[in-house]
């Protein structure tokens, strides 16, 4: 388990101990901050039948990680929604007797993909939560659910992560170099900023980032700054993130018109490279950059 999860670990060890664990169960925080690791983690405690949870050599534990343990259900999120016939079916499995004496789990990602008809029919589950059964919801945020929904939830929120540890554990895990602006870049979520430094993803933002800031200080021209750019994917993501971290917050709250202009001039260049096929995008991204920097002032 994670450094920064142990802690959440050892609160769940308690409420498991001494039965106090709620039948709902809410983790929400932001993308690669491991809620995925910690709700696998609470599931296969809850399904262990060993004295020290999980033991990982019982019946229940060996059939869990084979991905064929019949108290488990893991409820399909990678489509756009959660529709109201996967909660009828989850409804349904815990509405039934544990097959292995211990207790039934359901896991649900994403729980931001509910659809109304779809969470109003699972606050009925929750609501009345059959004995041994327990729902283990995790989402990035819990103000996409229904205030309902939330209220029949114990809520855990998980904490962003950005400390120097952090930086330390993401030297150990990779051996790549760790930019100083990659954990913000990632929302405090150091297994995705693991996941860009292993994909090569932070070299780009690396790149772009540098390119950018030299260009607004002008240390490079526009030309270079574009040459350099153009190859980028995902550069408008990018972009979104440094005007949001450097730019816009100098001129909040002493130049209103500024930052309006600045939100409609990114929106409308991020809208065009969408819509505008066969744009000549290197004029495009130069015209960009040329207002961006007039408006930076």
């Amino acid at each position: 388990m994670p450094p920064w999860l142990v802690s959440y670990q050892q609160q769940f060890s308690q409420l498991l101990n001494t039965n106090q664990l709620a039948h709902g169960i809410l983790l929400t925080g932001p993308e690669g901050i491991g809620k995925h690791l910690l709700a696998n983690w609470l599931a296969a405690s809850l399904l262990c039948t060993a004295q020290t949870k999980p033991c990982g050599i019982c019946k229940s534990c060996l059939l869990r990680e084979a991905g064929n343990h019949s108290d488990l259900l893991i409820v399909d999120s990678s489509g756009t929604s959660i529709g109201v016939d996967a909660v009828r079916q989850l409804s349904q499995f815990m509405q039934g007797r544990a097959q292995q004496q211990q207790n039934k789990v359901v896991l649900l990602a994403d729980a931001s993909k509910l659809t109304e008809a779809a969470a109003n029919a699972l606050l009925k589950t929750l609501e009345e939560p059959p004995q041994n059964s327990f729902l283990l919801l995790f989402s990035a945020s819990g103000s996409t659910l229904p205030a309902t929904l939330l209220s029949r939830c114990q809520q855990w929120v998980i904490a962003a992560q950005y400390g120097d540890d952090i930086q330390r554990w993401l030297a150990l895990h990779s051996n790549r170099a760790v930019p100083d602006f990659l954990l913000a870049y990632a929302a405090g979520g150091p297994l995705k900023a693991l996941s860009l430094l292993e994909s090569g993803e932070a070299d780009q933002l690396h790149v772009t980032i540098n390119s950018l800031t030299k260009f607004f200080s002008q240390q490079i021209v526009l030309a270079d700054c574009v040459k350099q750019l153009e190859a980028i994917s995902g550069l408008s993501q990018i972009i979104g993130w440094l005007l949001r971290q450097q730019l816009l917050p100098s001129l909040i709250g002493h130049n209103p018109q500024r930052v309006l202009a600045i939100h409609q001039l990114y929106s409308r260049w991020c809208r065009d490279e969408i819509q505008i096929l066969g744009q000549n995008k290197q004029l495009a991204l130069s015209a960009f950059l040329i207002e961006l920097k007039r408006l930076q002032g």
